[in-house]
Parts: structure tokens; sequence; C-alpha cells
């Protein structure tokens, strides 16, 4: 290896981990305090990032644990991204096996750390150009492409510290509306999760219909049925994860 690249290796290791080793300082030349100031910067902005990104999930795990989960990250991995708001996706691919097998940690942690990953990362999504005329029930529809999902058994959107538990999986929908930089949070439950998936892929939103209908074992929808689609499909248009159909 040349001593350019035993430079670099050495550089990293000062800043990443957790104690800088005497030898990689002295191959780094130069004023130790200097390199050591250069250190605590740069940690301090990838822990003030990280933080920043997951601020409920460090509330419910203390200073300590996350402060050590995200020096474990830095020295087993270091950074992989030109970017630096990557570094918290980077983090909870990590840390969540660990803090999930963790039976000191309350269980919706998982679904803590997933919802914050997802806002996060809805955060710096690029919004693309989306064609979408007015709703056709015979038609597909046009999703709103600036959006995650994920499956949650806990509603941490409401309460991080001592959320309620659900009966079944919810589905959780983050996102912004077109044009706004805001982050939205809207939670589906089985019925209205499957009628999202029906309706994000190519066919109409009536076969969409009939499909979940199949699913659930109906011949035909009931009123109860109807009036929860019905719900559910005018509170996704209201909150713009819906954008309308497509363009004949």
């Amino acid at each position: 290896m040349s001593e350019l690249a035993e430079i670099q290796r050495a550089f990293a290791r000062m800043c990443f981990d957790r104690s800088p080793a005497e030898a990689d300082l002295a191959r780094l030349h130069g004023d130790e305090a200097r390199w050591l100031i250069y250190r605590g910067m740069v940690r301090s902005r990838l822990f003030a990032m990280m933080r920043s990104g997951l601020p409920r999930t460090a509330e419910l795990l203390g200073d300590a644990r996350f402060d050590d989960a995200v020096s474990a990250y830095l020295e087993a991995h270091t950074p992989r991204t030109r970017f630096i708001r990557e570094v918290v996706h980077e983090l909870v691919t990590h840390a969540l096996p660990g803090w999930e097998a963790d039976e000191t940690l309350p269980p919706h942690v998982r679904d803590l750390v997933r919802w914050e990953d997802a806002k996060w990362r809805v955060g710096a999504l690029e919004e693309p150009a989306v064609a979408a005329v007015e709703l056709d029930f015979e038609r597909p529809a046009v999703i709103n492409p600036v959006l995650e999902t994920l499956e949650v058994t806990h509603r941490v959107d409401r309460d991080h510290l001592a959320p309620e538990t659900l009966d079944e999986p919810h589905l959780v929908l983050v996102y912004r509306k077109p044009g706004a930089t805001r982050i939205f949070t809207y939670v589906l439950n089985d019925v209205g999760a499957r009628l999202f998936r029906a309706w994000s892929g190519p066919r109409s939103q009536a076969d969409g219909v009939r499909a979940v209908l199949a699913e659930l074992g109906r011949d035909k929808p009931t009123q109860r049925f109807l009036e929860g689609m019905a719900s559910v499909l005018a509170d996704l248009v209201e909150q713009k994860v819906v954008l309308g159909s497509p363009p004949s």
C-alpha cells in the first residue's frame, strides 16, 4: 500500500474511531492538538446531523445509548456517502438490528426508528413532474411520487414514548404534497392499506376494489365497505396522495 493510502486510512481512523490511536496521529504529522480539534469538528457535525434526523429516537434511547450507536456506526463502517444527510439512513441500517434485539428497549423502537428514517428520506426526495387529470374511478390513479410507506404496529406518529399498540399492522404513508416542503403522515388500517396498494398499480381503481374484495373473500361489497372505501379515497385525494388519473 502506498504512503498516501496509509495516510488516508490513518486520517479516516483518526476521525471515526472511538478513540484516535497515537500511531495514526503520528502518521499524520503536524500538531496533534490541531488534528484532535478537527476530529471534534467532524464528529460534532455528524452527531448533530443524526440527532436532527432521529430526534424522537434519540430521546427514547437517551443520550448515552444513542451516542454509543453513532460511535459504533462511525467506527465500523464510516460514512459511505457524499451527502452528509444520508448518514441518518446509514445509521439506521447499522443500528436498528441491535436496537430491535435489545430487550431493555420498548418494542415500538422499531416502528419509531423506521418512521423517522422515512420522514428524513422523504424530506430529501426530488419532486418529479407528474401529469394528472381529474380522477376517474374507471381508470388508474396517479400516486404522489414523493412518498414512502412502512408497516407499523404502534402509533408512533402520535406518541413516540408510549404509543398505542394496534390490533393489526397499519400502513403508514409518509409524503410531501406537490410543491411543498412539509412532511405529512397518513395511517391506513388493513382494508385501507389493501385499497391503497391496489390503487398504486396499473389497473383501474374499480378493478383494484374488486381485487381487494376477492382478497377478503367477498363476492360483493357491504355498505360499510363502500362507505369506508369512499372515505379513504376522499382522504387520499384531499391529502394529495392520489393526484388524479393519468392523461389519455
